[in-house]
């Protein structure tokens, strides 16, 4: 659902505020049919929306902010997180193209959201947004779709940080990645976040990150071109360890 208007980006990197988080990005993709998917709809809000760019690590929107618009991901990959008092940060997702971000019923965005690469969105006004959702069944029965599957892959979450071992959570991301992206077995799965983001939404540090890639490295579950490319050599193995007891 490409938009064509554009403007220059109009938010600068700015420091981090504390306030509670909620999840993140949900899915906006043309892959239904046209005359029902939600990108079809979306482009009707074109003479209402932006397109704005953003650099590495640049802030989007901070925690707290008026939520006065609706973000999809058009480019790049942009992280959802909220931070600590004591500075520790918590990424709750990575936001992938074609999915969405700001979208709830809050006045107030519940988590910030930066770019972890260079990153292209369309920014969509609240009120119009609204308005198409109230006015159209099938966007409101698409997004109740959408954000059951969040509250789901939410609920995943909160399992593998509270269950699972450091392997464990490693193999259940990497599996969850592999299948946003669609990634099969033996290709390549691109990690533009780094170790350090990876830790921050698997609650580990990033030298546990290292040990457990080189873990599964060493057990030929994995190839490691470079820091952000894995061969994902054996799906087989990863989603036993991501279920095992």
């Amino acid at each position: 659902m490409p938009m064509t208007l554009s403007v220059a980006r109009e938010q600068t990197q700015r420091p981090s505020m504390t306030h509670f988080v909620q999840p993140t990005g949900i899915s906006a993709s043309d892959e239904s049919p046209a005359s029902t998917s939600l990108g079809f709809h979306l482009r009707q809000l074109q003479p209402f929306s932006t397109r704005q760019h953003f650099d590495r690590n640049e802030t989007i929107f901070l925690e707290g902010e008026p939520a006065k618009r609706v973000y999809r991901v058009i480019s790049g990959m942009v992280r959802v997180c909220r931070h600590a008092p004591n500075g520790a940060r918590h990424i709750a997702d990575f936001v992938l193209p074609g999915e969405l971000i700001g979208f709830g019923e809050f006045a107030e965005h519940p988590y910030s959201a930066e770019a972890v690469t260079p990153a292209t969105l369309t920014a969509y006004t609240r009120t119009s947004f609204e308005r198409l959702t109230s006015s159209t069944p099938a966007v409101r029965a698409q997004l109740v779709s959408l954000l059951t599957r969040t509250l789901l892959a939410t609920q995943q979450q909160l399992f593998v940080l509270g269950c699972q071992t450091a392997k464990q959570r490693l193999a259940s991301f990497l599996l969850r990645l592999a299948d946003r992206t669609d990634v099969t077995a033996g290709e390549r799965l691109d990690l533009a976040m780094g170790r350090l983001d990876i830790a921050d939404h698997l609650g580990m540090t990033i030298e546990t990150v290292c040990r457990a890639i080189a873990a599964l490295r060493d057990a030929r579950v994995l190839t490691v071109p470079n820091s952000h490319q894995l061969i994902l050599n054996d799906l087989r193995a990863l989603r036993a360890l991501s279920t095992a007891q």
